[in-house]
């Protein structure tokens, strides 16, 4: 051993963890939706949006529960639903998209119900 490992590690090791990644892991508690619009549909986990549902698209129509579309992650399928009855108010993925966790996949607005 030359102690030939020092040559990477401090140039690129130190930049690349202590400039960019540092602070990226959160603890699992902090819900990331506090900064989403209310009604906002995160994803889950890091995925691709393989499907959206028929007749998803701005000013839908929607009833709390009904699968608004799928990410696949890690080789399974996951179903984001809808929160609430409402409106689809945005659709911001589509089909293929590759997604990070807490990205904003879709804002639902309810209906008030007695409020309007």
């Amino acid at each position: 051993g030359h102690g030939g490992q020092v040559y990477g590690a401090q140039v690129h090791g130190d930049r690349v963890f202590a400039g960019r990644h540092g602070f990226t892991a959160r603890p699992r508690l902090a819900e990331p939706e506090a900064a989403a619009a209310p009604g906002s549909l995160l994803a889950p986990m890091p995925g691709t949006v393989v499907r959206v549902a028929e007749g998803i698209a701005e000013g839908a129509e929607v009833v709390a529960g009904q699968p608004l579309l799928w990410l696949e992650a890690m080789k399974m399928e996951h179903r984001v639903a809808a929160p609430a009855d409402g409106r689809v108010a945005a659709l911001h993925v589509v089909v293929g998209q590759q997604v990070e966790v807490g990205a904003v996949l879709a804002v639902v607005t309810p209906t008030g119900r007695g409020e309007e």
